[in-house]
């Protein structure tokens, strides 16, 4: 069986587009057949994507019915080359706004003989739940092992990455709230910020070893990468979940405090320490309130401080390159004779 995917005709690389290359490299790297549907017009990483050795179907090539053909939830429009020609289709759900919005025609996506790969269980939870699908499986991203290294955070003040691109007038108030709350602490340390936007990968993961948290303000999110992988060098996430981050998110319990519960079971109370500090998207009041105390925390409790980072790293770990090859090994080569649809 190919496994063919469909890029989509973006202007600029998005996260979604990046994790759609990698699943492709993961299949052929497994010993799959795989090749790129062409769009017929420059798509970021694509001239890379072949040059590394993904075949690419031409344009006006036409599928069989033996293709499973890969599409995003976010086009369409281009479920219909694999329609035409009979392939099995596999709607690939990175981000859970897009599917809000029926198919042409007002047809609810639960109508059509496709099947479903989710990007993390909050996204395959609200498939199910909204739409009353059920997602063949799960595949999230893995976190680049460039992340993965030791902390070089300077003692004195606090560090605090944030993604300005992420919700940027919510993020500035959250700041401004935080920064309000902490002048009329006499103890309170220094705050420093650094702004992730145009960075490289590496540079992006200095950072987060140079930063005790990450202000995390995304939503909507289908998995939410960044806080992730600001999480591998210990950075402690303080924000939103974007829905999506509840894949890996988990909210620290002070004694005597409420923690913001996940809206699904397997996010909540497992007995574990927590990995952030999370409030509902959107309460910019509730997380500038919360980045005050994160932010104080660090200078009064270093020791519980240090338990969440490392509980931060250990949570990056399950998320690894190995970990996202062992699961696409199970969703893509099934058992013989196994139902694909």
């Amino acid at each position: 069986m190919r496994i063919v995917f469909y890029i989509p005709p973006l202007g600029k690389m998005s996260g979604g587009l990046a994790n759609i290359y990698e699943t492709a490299r993961d299949i052929q790297a497994l010993g799959g057949d795989v090749a790129l549907s062409a769009p017929g017009v420059p798509v970021p990483g694509f001239a890379e994507a072949v040059e590394g050795g993904l075949p690419v179907l031409p344009p006006g090539s036409r599928l069989s019915s033996s293709d499973l053909y890969c599409v995003p939830e976010s086009w369409p429009s281009a479920l219909l080359a694999g329609m035409e020609s009979g392939a099995q289709i596999l709607v690939y759900v990175q981000s859970w706004i897009f599917m809000l919005k029926a198919l042409p025609g007002g047809i609810p996506w639960s109508r059509l003989p496709f099947s479903y790969l989710a990007v993390s269980r909050p996204v395959a939870e609200f498939l199910r739940r909204v739409h009353g699908i059920a997602c063949r499986d799960v595949l999230p991203p893995a976190v680049d092992e460039v992340f993965f290294r030791e902390a070089e955070r300077p003692s004195g003040h606090v560090r605090i990455a944030w993604m300005p691109r992420k919700n940027r007038a919510l993020g500035e108030n959250i700041r401004l709230i935080a920064e309000n709350i902490l002048a009329r602490e006499p103890s309170a340390p220094r705050m420093e910020w650094t702004a992730v936007h145009g960075m490289r990968r590496e540079e992006v993961a200095g950072v987060s070893a140079s930063c005790h948290i990450f202000l995390s303000t995304g939503f909507p999110e289908g998995f939410g990468l960044p806080p992730l992988e600001a999480m591998a060098s210990g950075c402690v996430p303080v924000g939103f979940t974007g829905l999506g981050g509840w894949e890996y998110m988990r909210g620290v319990r002070m004694p005597g405090e409420s923690v913001f519960e996940a809206p699904f079971e397997y996010a909540r109370g497992t007995g574990e320490p927590g990995n952030g500090f999370f409030f509902s998207d959107g309460d910019v009041y509730g997380a500038g309130q919360g980045l005050a105390k994160a932010v104080m925390l660090t200078a009064e409790q270093p020791a519980l401080w240090a338990g969440i980072s490392a509980c931060c790293r250990d949570t990056a770990l399950g998320y690894t390159r190995s970990a996202r090859l062992g699961k696409a090994a199970r969703i893509f080569r099934p058992a013989p004779g196994a139902d694909q649809r």
